[in-house]
């Protein structure tokens, strides 16, 4: 096993952190004329000792195969190989030779901290060290594991410089972190977004979004009421997403703040995702207890009416479509209405393919749910009921593909409804797709590309958006539906 140095592996108290750094700076600088040199001479050293203190106190193999077991004085010897030394604690293990300074491995001896175990050059030992067990009652005097259980260990034992300040409160945190007037970086350069009209519609878009507000109490509430490990990640990664775009304060009981989110674009389709783990990123529920102000607006069954709206372009009769209905899909698999959603979409985005493989996300989400056998059959049964609108699917893809535009060099193109483009003969690798593959992501990218105009025609011509979202937005003020949405066919709801 190759060595290494533990780093910021011991929490300490205040107190203990102010023994340590006397105790460290007590250690003289001997020969050294630039002033300079002092910083990484002492914060080598704090490294070293941690790592001895580190290895002589926790590790119990390093007990077993030590050359010095140990007396009244001393703790057991602990490895710390020269060549390891040389790349984290260069201070203390350089010769003085190439130090513009007297190294500090033998003041430390001096000091009566450390004793030094001689290498063993013929069973291939390399140097040990052991530490003055009164060094260790100066920094620990109490019982180890009752000192492990101080709710007050917040700096790090190498904090020597004052790097880390002491805990503060999230609110304090949050108010400190914001930065000028927390401006969204959209990732909407012309190397990012190519499709030039793309590029213009999303411009446009970003440009109206309004910042959003978030009560983070209402927030802490939610995850202190389900305290599961899944809401505690979403909770910290959201943190720290806020701490790291800044934010601005509006209220401080409750305390609510306010940021701008930061959108990209995905590589197909043409839906806006906000980057890094905000607002977006939240799971439905936490998302609806923690938006301070606003209305999260929704289009309803948005991908079932622009297939239908679609094949009506064609004069395919839409009677199909009916077997991806909730009640449909219920009646004839025999499955709840939670597992209706993946189905339905696995299904429209697989231009009505449905593999049987225990590879497929589809097999393994509801082998999750129903277990391996019903699963199985449900999407036996499922493949069956869905061979007619696969056919009429098909014929929606070669109709996409009709409208394309070739290219000597880089061969097909298709144009969806926000004026993205998507190549149908080379994929982001500049390998060949596979052909049912390709259909399927020419299928994705039609028919989000439609979902995305809806909802970006709208906020370009709306004020009050603050949030986007994949089929719908969240807005400051109430929107009139009948007056406001013009679309012909989808249509808008209010979730909450």
């Amino acid at each position: 096993m190759k060595a290494y140095c533990t780093k910021n592996n011991i929490l300490v108290t205040e107190k203990t952190l102010k023994e340590f750094k006397q105790l460290v700076f007590s250690i003289p600088l001997r020969g050294c004329r630039d002033k300079r040199s002092k910083y990484r001479y002492y914060s080598a050293i704090a490294v070293f000792l941690q790592h001895i203190i580190c290895s002589a106190t926790v590790s119990k193999r390093t007990e077993r195969k030590s050359s010095f077991k140990g007396d009244d004085k001393w703790t057991h010897s602990v490895p710390f190989p020269y060549e390891l030394g040389i790349d984290v604690a260069p201070e203390v293990f350089r010769q003085s030779r190439d130090l513009p300074f007297q190294r500090a491995l033998e003041e430390i001896y001096k000091r009566g901290i450390i004793k030094i175990v001689s290498k063993n050059i013929y069973i291939k030992k390399c140097r040990q060290f052991a530490l003055s067990k009164d060094f260790l009652q100066k920094l620990f005097p109490n019982d180890r594991g009752e000192y492990l259980l101080q709710c007050d260990r917040y700096a790090y034992l190498t904090n020597i410089h004052g790097k880390r300040s002491e805990p503060k409160l999230l609110e304090k945190l949050i108010v400190t972190a914001r930065t000028g007037q927390c401006r969204a970086k959209h990732h909407v350069s012309e190397r990012i977004v190519k499709d030039r009209v793309f590029r213009d519609t999303v411009k446009k878009v970003y440009r109206n979004m309004e910042s959003i507000c978030i009560n983070i109490d209402a927030l802490r509430e939610y995850c202190n009421q389900h305290p599961n490990i899944k809401n505690m990640g979403y909770y910290y990664n959201f943190i720290s997403h806020i701490m790291k775009v800044g934010a601005e304060l509006v209220s401080e009981v409750p305390f609510i703040i306010k940021y701008q989110q930061s959108y990209k674009t995905a590589m197909l389709g043409g839906r806006s995702f906000e980057v890094g783990t905000g607002y977006q990123y939240l799971p439905s529920e936490m998302k609806r207890t923690c938006l301070s102000y606003g209305y999260n607006y929704d289009i309803k069954s948005c991908q079932l009416e622009i297939l239908r709206s679609e094949l009506s372009n064609l004069s395919l009769s839409d009677s199909n479509l009916a077997r991806l209905e909730t009640w449909y899909i219920c009646n004839n698999l025999k499955i709840g209405e939670e597992s209706v959603k993946e189905i339905r979409f696995s299904t429209i985005f697989n231009c009505g393919q449905v593999s049987l493989s225990p590879k497929s996300t589809m097999y393994k989400k509801l082998s999750i749910k129903l277990g391996e056998k019903k699963a199985k059959r449900v999407l036996e049964r499922w493949k069956e009921l869905m061979k007619p609108l696969r056919k009429d699917l098909d014929v929606l893809v070669d109709y996409y593909l009709s409208t394309g535009r070739k290219n000597r060099e880089y061969g097909l193109y298709v144009r969806n409804a926000v004026g993205q483009n998507f190549n149908c003969t080379y994929n982001e690798d500049g390998k060949r797709w596979q052909t049912l593959q390709m259909r399927r992501k020419l299928l994705a990218h039609m028919i989000q590309g439609l979902e995305s105009k809806a909802v970006y025609d709208f906020v370009i011509s709306h004020d009050g958006v603050c949030a986007l979202e994949h089929d719908g937005f969240v807005s400051y003020r109430k929107i009139n539906i009948t007056k406001d949405w013009k679309h012909p066919y989808l249509r808008l709801v209010l979730k909450y």
